[in-house]
């Protein structure tokens, strides 16, 4: 197995010296607090993808495969507060290849950087480097803090996303505000550093052109009932210029049934709407819709000891007048458009429909998608730390285009996946920090829908991650 070396991750001089200070308080109490409250903690990650396009295979092709085995760090440095007002920190990322067959894979997956004519390479970023005021009294009921510099982030509809090798981070500014139980968030961003990139990028449409900033909001209240019951309201939006606005609301209810048994009902609406010439309709080769678009969900859990059942249904309206093809054994296909919920090429967006399996994301125009889960927690049983769960998702309702010579129809279509996941927080001491997590999806879909999309996939994931704490 290839070894980690340092030269993989080459740390930044700024970071070395930050670590330094860090470390020297450990050995000797200053009496400043900037100093004397600083940490060090991070993650040692390595992570293994494997995503195969079974429909490829089926033709009597070499099927399309991505993934790799990668290593990964983050470290991550912070000061305490100075004046318990003004507070620095920063983090590096590193990402290492460990193995990656270019003869089996197409591409890594995002989780390593492509360079030239697409190898698939290593990298090292300062991902994260920020300063911080904060407005916190014992006693006062409202509380708050700004952060301004590279950050990770999750306001509003704007996103990060910590699933590959390496956190995606954006530059900007970030205001998280609390006045009893309302919060209030507020964020600008304007570049973004993505998973399997080292440098901060300005945000783009799909066609290269700039898009100025992002701007996002959410406004979240929680409010404790009668008889151990609450209910947590929550609006969030994002407005990228000239490209996209989407909002979104959310309501859920939680209520004990039962010593050992709750329930949480919920609802989520999104609604996202062209906001300028910077947006075309077209993401990533597939058609969206034309000027809105707008999806509803109802949700149910239900808690019974170390169980745990899921349901869900969302429905989906993303219209347009326009349609991609592809051809296909001389006839020619047209996939319903989609719901597109991210803010610019290469951006993340807040999704977190229930009904979104992590292979396919199942939101074509037209399409209804039922959900029906079950987990359960090992620990009663004496494995504690281990959680089992899996996943049903069927989607319908919605028309593939198929046209010939002779004549162009309307053909309904469905699609399905089966999720299933593994989870397991080593709880000894000597292990303590180490978790390991797999997911594998199996997509599927009807004949048409797959010739539409060229697609259908069996998807396996597996994480193992280190956390520690330095001090």
């Amino acid at each position: 197995m290839p070894a980690l070396k340092p030269a993989l991750f080459p740390l930044p001089s700024c970071l070395i010296a930050s670590c330094m200070i860090a470390s020297g308080s450990c050995l000797a109490v200053t009496g400043t607090p900037f100093i004397d409250d600083g940490a060090i903690d991070g993650k040692i990650r390595t992570v293994y993808y494997d995503v195969e396009n079974t429909y490829s295979k089926d033709q009597g092709v070499k099927p399309y495969r991505a993934g790799a085995w990668t290593g990964g760090l983050h470290l991550n440095v912070r000061s305490g507060y100075l004046g318990d007002l003004f507070a620095v920190g920063g983090s590096f990322y590193g990402a290492a290849k460990l193995h990656y067959d270019k003869d089996r894979f197409k591409d890594s997956y995002q989780l390593l950087k492509t360079g030239k004519n697409g190898k698939q390479e290593g990298f090292s970023k300062l991902g994260q480097a920020w300063f911080e005021l904060k407005c916190e009294q014992e006693g006062n009921p409202f509380s708050g803090r700004l952060k301004v510099g590279r950050q990770s982030l999750y306001t509003g509809l704007v996103s990060s996303s910590g699933s590959r090798t390496v956190p995606s981070t954006w530059e900007g500014v970030n205001l998280n505000t609390r006045l009893y139980e309302t919060q209030f968030k507020f964020a600008w961003v304007n570049k973004i550093s993505l998973r399997n990139e080292d440098k901060f990028n300005r945000i783009e449409n799909f066609n290269g052109r700039r898009i100025d900033y992002i701007l996002a909001a959410e406004l979240a209240h929680t409010s404790d009932l009668t008889n151990q019951q609450s209910l947590e309201l929550k609006y969030r939006n994002a407005f990228s210029k000239s490209f996209l606005q989407a909002h979104n609301a959310e309501i859920n209810w939680k209520t004990p049934l039962s010593e050992t048994m709750n329930l949480r009902l919920g609802g989520i609406v999104f609604h996202t709407r062209k906001d300028g010439n910077l947006w075309s309709g077209e993401v990533f080769g597939k058609k969206s819709f034309d000027d809105k678009a707008t999806a509803g969900n109802l949700n149910a859990t239900l808690t019974v000891g170390s169980w745990s059942f899921d349901a869900a249904v969302s429905t989906f309206k993303a219209e347009s007048k326009t349609h991609k093809f592809r051809a296909d054994n001389g006839a020619l296909y047209a996939a319903p458009a989609v719901y597109y919920y991210d803010l610019g090429k290469n951006t993340h967006g807040i999704w977190g429909m229930p009904t979104s399996p992590f292979a396919e994301d199942m939101l074509y125009d037209g399409e209804t998608v039922w959900m029906a889960g079950v987990s359960y927690d090992f620990s009663s049983l004496g494995a504690k730390g281990l959680h089992l769960g899996y996943g049903y998702f069927y989607g319908s309702g919605m028309d593939v285009i198929v046209s010939d010579k002779k004549s162009s129809k309307k053909v309904g279509v469905s699609e399905n996946e089966h999720d299933i996941w593994v989870k397991y927080i080593f709880p000894q001491k000597v292990l303590k920090g180490l978790e390991f997590k797999l997911e594998y999806g199996i997509y599927r879909n009807d004949r048409e829908l797959m010739k539409a999309i060229n697609k259908e996939e069996n998807d396996l994931r597996v994480w193992l991650d280190y956390n520690f704490v330095i001090f």
